[in-house]
């Protein structure tokens, strides 16, 4: 027992960037132990896989009705949503963004902070990086329409630019502005020179 209270004090004894590298590991740790061996529980593999089915259903809903918004007469049957008359474009696990919302939500998880901050601030970013997935989805389907031969850029580059950079944004604020320490305004701010 007083081994736990011994790392617990030395854990909390350390900054910011030493504790979010503890966490991160640990985490890392719990993300391979669900992939490698929880996955092989037939009734998680289950539950898993039934939540892939039904995002993967939801993001194509939304996305049909992201481009109903624009006029656009759409059809979406098994993973393949598409503009009348366009080839259409097909959702693969890859792009459903599990990863780069697994990585948004170990990156706060792992980030010291306060848990009522983070239990906002989590699901607040998951809905930034779904909504613009679903504008994603839709614009490629925009591109087919317009300018097909302009699809592939746009997939592996310039959108992925786009949701990373508004990942960098979320985790900056989540940094420098959710978990910045307020100054004391009776204790003066000095330096010493030595």
């Amino acid at each position: 027992m007083n081994i736990l209270k011994f790392l617990k004090t030395k854990y909390f004894q350390q900054n910011d960037p030493i504790r979010f590298v503890i966490n991160a590991i640990g985490l890392a740790l719990l993300w391979l132990v669900f992939y490698g061996l929880l996955r092989d529980f037939a009734f998680v593999n289950d539950f898993y896989e039934f939540g892939v089915r039904e995002f993967t259903n939801f993001l194509l809903v939304s996305t049909e009705g992201f481009l109903n918004l624009f006029g656009y007469e759409t059809i979406s049957y098994g993973k393949i949503v598409k503009i009348v008359d366009t080839p259409g474009i097909y959702l693969d696990r890859g792009c459903l963004a599990r990863n780069l919302m697994g990585l948004y939500v170990g990156f706060v998880l792992a980030y010291p902070g306060m848990i009522k901050k983070k239990l906002w601030f989590i699901p607040f970013g998951l809905i930034v990086i779904i909504i613009l997935n679903i504008m994603r989805l839709g614009g490629m389907a925009m591109i087919l329409v317009c300018c097909p031969e302009h699809v592939d850029i746009n997939h592996h580059y310039v959108f992925k630019i786009v949701v990373f950079g508004a990942i960098f944004i979320l985790w900056y604020f989540w940094i420098f502005k959710m978990n910045s320490q307020k100054i004391n305004p009776e204790i003066p701010n000095t330096t010493s020179a030595v």
